[in-house]
């Protein structure tokens, strides 16, 4: 009977992580978490809810000064927005550096998204992107429709997005990476301490 105990607690401890990890992952069809960020145009912090998604797409763009895909991605994801200019198609780009350093980049390559700021990581922790580039899809119903490399994104997608609908596309798995291994390395990156 000790051992049987035993067992179960020790199962219970080792599988608590996992279904910690579970849970943090997103599904298809589930409510957004919070969305905030820090306005890299006007330095305010910015707070999307549940009741700011309704009838409103939200591409949620996790990128990076120094990647090089997300670099290669601006002119698709700046057509894109020139296309769906006036619908209620929000782009928001989201990256973990400080202004100054994002500044420096758009004098060299200029982004039309929205940029949102989130140096203390949050909005990567809680949409798990630490896959970059990266985009959250949230159709027009407020919940998450998936996830998609940028240049697999295109106006049908969006279309589908827009009619509230979950498009029918590989999703990029949230599991590639660690997420405490890839927050160091992106702190790494900019020689950032916690």
């Amino acid at each position: 009977m000790l051992k049987l105990l035993c067992y179960s607690i020790c199962t219970m401890f080792l599988s608590a992580p996992s279904l910690m990890a579970q849970q943090h992952h997103l599904r298809v069809g589930q409510l957004p978490p919070e969305i905030s960020f820090v306005s890299f145009s006007n330095d305010k912090f910015k707070t999307i809810n549940e009741n700011d998604l309704n009838e409103t797409v939200y591409l949620l763009d996790f990128w990076a000064t120094w990647c090089a895909p997300c670099i290669a991605s601006i002119p698709h994801m700046d057509s894109l927005m020139a296309a769906f200019r006036g619908r209620n198609v929000k782009f928001i780009s989201i990256t973990y550096e400080p202004k100054s350093l994002v500044e420096k980049f758009l004098r060299k390559h200029p982004m039309k998204s929205e940029i949102g700021l989130d140096e203390d990581f949050d909005m990567f922790q809680r949409y798990n992107a630490w896959a970059i580039p990266n985009i959250v899809m949230i159709n027009s119903n407020g919940t998450i429709a998936g996830r998609i490399h940028p240049s697999k994104l295109n106006e049908s997608i969006i279309e589908d997005l827009i009619e509230g609908k979950v498009p029918q596309v590989k999703n990029t798995p949230e599991d590639l990476f660690d997420p405490k291994k890839a927050e160091e390395y992106f702190r790494s990156s900019m020689n950032i301490k916690k």
